[in-house]
């Protein structure tokens, strides 16, 4: 078995195309969204970083001049010391030394979040380790030996040294700091150029796949348009042919049998009563039978009283009797549907049969009328020839295309689709509506 066979089976309507154009826009828009998002992001995460980088900057940059300052001051007092030879003048000195040792030790303090917080720390250490040198060496008014002012000076370079490494780092920590913002920047400008090649690339994907959508529904909505015009014209002509049918069994058949009952009520003769009487029996009996012929031509009766399946059973029995092919009925619909509903199922089914018995050479047909999930599903198969290949890609049969119309009133679809080896099988789907009086 192939898929279906039968192309433009769904209705395109203008919501159909509107709520097409309204996703591929939808699409492009959400597109072009995401790309915003992220560069806005990845730029507010440029500019949060910018920002610390500044922020710890300037903390640097003010405590190194602070400790540049307090440095000073260790050194303009290590100058007085050495000139200063009263005692008082000296613990004056080292009371200085000791406050510049306290600021050091507060900004060591103050930068124990930054990355050099082990330096300031050996700074601070260093400091004091100088202001204790300082203030044991000067305790007294007696000159200082010249081993002990060499290791006071020693100890001040340590402190220099440290200052000066202190602020060799923080110019290494800049220029790094300076190159993780060029490489951000540089990715950032190589992410959003993707983002938005990519977002343009699938925008223009999404406009092409909905300008496709919208010139395939234009056609199908053509087509839709020059089906109805051939259904119309279908009925048209079906209408002609039932008048010119019916006015020719009513006068070739109806006609001439009441012609003949009005001969032998108004016959003169008193002859032969009884045989006329039969005779108008007889008449009346086969005009009664034409008209109900005639009436099940028109619209089954059975179909209004007992509903779809005792219509599709009596007609498939009518048909295996009248075309000598064999046909195997089954239902496993339990409830009568929407009046409306029945009648196109029936003429479904009808139109079905009789394209088979008009094309399909078909020896076995089975007809199935079932109900799942909701929807109701008619199939008709047969064993014959099959649809003919030069009719698969723009089936014209009236008999197709009055199938497909029906299907589509009662908000389904019909498909067909080839039996192997050799056969049609024609399958109707529409929604499972249940008549009001058994809701």
């Amino acid at each position: 078995m192939t898929p279906g066979i039968s192309p433009l089976s769904r209705r395109i309507t203008e919501r159909t195309v509107f709520w097409g154009l309204v996703t591929g826009f939808t699409l492009v828009v959400i597109l072009l969204g995401i790309s915003g998002v992220v560069a806005f992001r990845q730029s507010g995460k440029i500019r949060q970083s910018a920002a610390n980088l500044a922020k710890e900057q300037l903390l640097i940059a003010r405590l190194l001049h602070e400790v540049q300052v307090e440095e000073d001051a260790l050194a303009l007092g290590l100058h007085r010391l050495t000139t200063e030879t009263r005692a008082q003048e000296r613990a004056s000195r080292v009371q200085e030394l000791r406050e510049a040792d306290k600021a050091m030790a507060k900004l060591a303090q103050q930068a124990k979040n930054t990355q050099d917080a082990q330096q300031w720390r050996q700074l601070a250490a260093a400091s004091q380790a100088f202001s204790k040198a300082a203030e044991t060496a000067f305790a007294d008014s007696a000159p200082v030996p010249a081993e002990v002012m060499e290791a006071l000076f020693t100890s001040h370079e340590g402190v220099v040294k440290h200052i000066h490494e202190l602020i060799l780092s923080s110019s290494k920590h800049l220029i790094e700091a300076d190159e993780r913002m060029n490489q951000q920047l540089k990715d950032l400008a190589d992410d959003s150029a993707l983002l938005l090649g990519s977002s343009l690339l699938l925008a223009g994907l999404c406009a092409a796949g909905t300008i496709l959508f919208v010139r395939h529904s234009i056609r199908r909505i053509e087509w839709q348009a020059e089906e109805i015009n051939r259904v119309s014209w279908h009925m048209l002509q079906t209408q002609e042919e039932a008048a010119r049918r019916f006015s020719h069994e009513l006068h070739d058949e109806l006609g001439q049998s009441l012609a003949a009952v009005r001969a032998n009520l108004t016959s003169s003769s008193q002859d032969d009563l009884e045989e006329r009487r039969a005779d108008c029996v007889q008449l009346v009996d086969e005009a009664i039978a034409n008209v109900r012929e005639l009436s099940q031509l028109l619209r089954p009766v059975i179909l209004d009283d007992f509903g779809l399946d005792a219509g599709l059973r009596w007609l498939t029995d009518k048909f295996g009797q009248r075309m000598r092919i064999k046909i195997d009925y089954s239902s496993s619909l339990a409830s009568r549907l929407k009046e409306s509903t029945e009648t196109h199922l029936f003429r479904i089914a009808q139109e079905a049969l009789t394209n088979i018995a008009r094309h399909s050479q078909a020896t076995e047909v089975v007809m199935r009328l079932e109900a799942i999930d909701g929807i109701v599903r008619l199939s008709i198969s047969d064993n014959g020839c099959g649809l003919p290949t030069n009719r698969q890609e723009a089936p014209t049969s009236l008999g197709l295309i009055g199938m497909r119309a029906r299907a589509r009133e009662c908000g389904g679809s019909l498909a067909l689709q080839t039996v192997e080896p050799t056969g049609l099988r024609i399958i109707a789907e529409v929604p499972l509506r249940i008549a009001e009086n058994e809701a």
